[in-house]
């Protein structure tokens, strides 16, 4: 297990909230619904391994690996329970968490949910990791942002995007991506017994459009609000409309 970078904002008497990044970015993902939900909630948003400011591990590292970290740093911050919040891969492995540590789930809630890459995906990945090694991150531009902004506007949150997008260490995103290449949560569906909120978006082209529903097949409790018009990075590229659907399901969480 590796100590993480970590940011917390709220009073640490409120409920906690750890947030879960996607891959490619780091805690500042959430900033903004982070604003927004400290007023009422002790927000926790580390970066993972090999993103932001925690250092590269020596290879790369699987999503119950990651769930192991995140379950050491709620310990080291004396948490007993948190909702648990994930966008894209980072929901997956919220969900590997909370299958792996249910104690510690008073809830999960899974934007542009997925079970696992689809076999296009890892195609996209692995030329990426190739890409980036040689060339740096820069050669992914422009495809890359515009994938994840599909039918989404080019404005000051897109450039933020693309501006944090190409600054990051290529081995870093190699690694993490090599990391997550081949994870699959349908395992770990099953066991989840806390309250769950799936979010998916009708322009995410990077998981399968079906991901919530497989997901609810799994986890009949699920609930599932769909926000048609967004893409991948649902609390990134929707803020507000992410932080009003989320506070009446934390209203229901297992504090």
């Amino acid at each position: 297990m590796a100590k993480l970078h970590v940011t917390t904002r709220g009073d640490r008497a409120r409920p906690p909230i750890l947030f879960i990044h996607a891959l490619g970015v780091d805690h500042r993902f959430w900033e903004e619904a982070v604003e927004r939900l400290a007023v009422d909630y002790f927000c926790i948003a580390p970066d993972l391994q090999a993103a932001g400011k925690t250092p590269n591990p020596p290879q790369p590292v699987t999503a119950p690996e990651h769930a192991a970290d995140l379950a050491a740093l709620l310990a080291e911050l004396g948490i007993g329970r948190a909702v648990m919040v994930g966008c894209a891969i980072g929901g997956m492995v919220a969900a590997i968490l909370a299958a792996n540590y249910p104690r510690l789930a008073a809830g999960v809630v899974m934007t542009n949910p997925g079970v696992g890459n689809t076999d296009d995906v890892k195609d996209i990945l692995r030329a990426r990791v190739g890409e980036v090694r040689a060339h740096g991150m820069k050669v992914l531009l422009p495809a890359a942002p515009e994938r994840s902004f599909h039918g989404m506007p080019r404005d000051e949150r897109f450039d933020r995007y693309v501006e944090r997008y190409v600054a990051q260490d290529p081995e870093s995103y190699a690694l993490t991506v090599l990391g997550y290449l081949d994870i699959d949560i349908r395992q770990s569906l099953p066991k989840l017994k806390c309250p769950l909120l799936l979010i998916p978006g009708g322009n995410d082209t990077l998981m399968p459009a079906d991901g919530a529903d497989v997901i609810k097949g799994l986890a009949p409790h699920g609930q599932i609000v769909r926000f048609e018009e967004v893409a991948h990075f649902i609390p990134y590229q929707a803020p507000d409309r992410f932080v009003e659907t989320l506070r009446p399901f934390l209203a229901t969480a297992d504090w």
